[in-house]
């Protein structure tokens, strides 16, 4: 049964901000040389914690696309509560055809742990088409560490997470006119989900009542901790310059 949770709400679940989330963007930001005045595009912003962090930390525009229409939603009154309304602007879309022109943006960011199936060869195609020439290009991507087995790689796909070895993410964005590789683990201690049953089922309870509680104790949730904690499944984050001549 697959979950009943949109996996950007999900992962507000499985990446609490404080502990998880945060550092992981204080990571993304520092490689991919985040500063004031650049134009920004979050593909896969979810509810918009990223988007609205990256604008009131570096003072800059942010644009946040999402294919989840309700976390859409969120992530505006968020933007509104937080007055960042002028910097952060957000869209519900498909991140596999990105409504924007082309060679626009100074970061293109995408978070493809979270966009519920979508073709992640597809998405980094359309990061590199938005993408100003030389540029920064990257990627929050789930990462096979291990040979999985079939059972438990069939139990992510039906919930949406389609991870894929380190040398197939970077052969998608030289497809995509993205060179300069540079692959770092989003979380230095592998520790990119929250551990503790107890924390997960309060934050599953708030986020959705007894629809969260279900989705936290599902199957697919299980699998899914399970390969994090026995080092199967990572969390890395792919950087690169989009090269003008592609």
């Amino acid at each position: 049964m697959p979950l009943r949770l949109s996996p950007a709400r999900l992962m507000a679940i499985l990446q609490p901000w404080k502990e998880i989330a945060e550092p992981i963007h204080r990571r993304l930001a520092q490689i991919v040389d985040a500063e004031a005045g650049q134009e920004v595009l979050w593909v896969g912003c979810g509810t918009g914690r990223s988007v609205l962090w990256w604008a009131r930390r570096y003072k800059t525009r942010v644009q946040g696309i999402d294919p989840d229409a309700d976390a859409i939603e969120a992530a505006e009154r968020s933007s509104r509560n937080a007055g960042l309304a002028g910097l952060a602007t957000f869209q519900a879309g498909t991140p596999a055809d990105l409504p924007h022109e082309a060679h626009v943006f100074d970061v293109t960011v995408a978070n493809l742990l979270c966009l519920g199936g979508v073709d992640g060869a597809r998405v980094i195609a359309e990061m590199g088409r938005v993408a100003r020439p030389m540029s920064v290009v990257a990627a929050i991507v789930p990462t096979w560490l291990r040979t999985p087995e079939p059972r438990d790689a069939r139990v992510l796909e039906s919930v949406g997470v389609r991870p894929q070895l380190l040398m197939e993410w970077k052969s998608l964005f030289r497809d995509a006119g993205v060179v300069e590789l540079v692959v770092e683990a989003a979380a230095v201690d592998g520790g990119w989900i929250a551990e503790g049953w107890f924390g997960l089922i309060v934050r599953g309870w708030r986020a959705a009542r007894w629809t969260g509680l279900r989705s936290v104790l599902s199957r697919e949730f299980i699998v899914l901790r399970k390969l994090v904690h026995r080092r199967m499944l990572g969390l890395s984050i792919v950087k690169g310059t989009r090269w003008p001549h592609s």
